[in-house]
């Protein structure tokens, strides 16, 4: 019996493959656990067009995710710090300073990102920080810790 896979199932597929299956197997697991149903011409055609609006969705979230990592490229992050003469920075900045940061300047809204940093920033000047968005996409922001006077 051909089914499509609603929700991924173990050593059987992944959510929306089509696959033959005993029709033991479809009637007794598959179809009470509303995992599965019948592969039915309207069903194939109802599938063909959720992979459809789902490839259109992904693209526009790849130029999406390919515009907001530009836009994080050409902007600058200053942080206001008080510093000893010598250099040194009274507390640090850390990774939720920095996203509280892009948020306040409007440069994300509800997307999520990975600030990639071994420690808080505690030196005065500019710093290059990496960060990873969704779908692969990476941006390096630049990061400056001022004196404040």
């Amino acid at each position: 019996m051909r089914v499509i896979l609603l929700r991924d199932v173990k050593d059987v597929g992944k959510r929306f493959d089509v696959k033959d299956v005993s029709d033991g197997f479809a009637r007794n697991f598959l179809f009470p656990g509303k995992l599965a149903e019948a592969a039915t011409p309207s069903a194939l055609r109802a599938l063909e067009a959720k992979r459809l609006e789902r490839e259109k969705e992904e693209s526009e979230s790849l130029k999406h995710f390919a515009a907001l990592a530009e836009r994080l490229k050409e902007r600058s992050l200053i942080f206001p710090v008080k510093a000893t003469d010598e250099g040194a920075v009274f507390g640090s900045v850390t990774k939720e300073m920095i996203l509280s940061a892009l948020r306040d300047a409007k440069l994300l809204t509800k997307e999520r990102l990975e600030i990639h940093m071994d420690h808080p920033l505690k030196k005065l000047g500019e710093h290059k920080i990496e960060v990873s968005l969704k779908k692969g996409e990476k941006a390096v922001i630049r990061v400056t810790l001022q004196r404040q006077p």
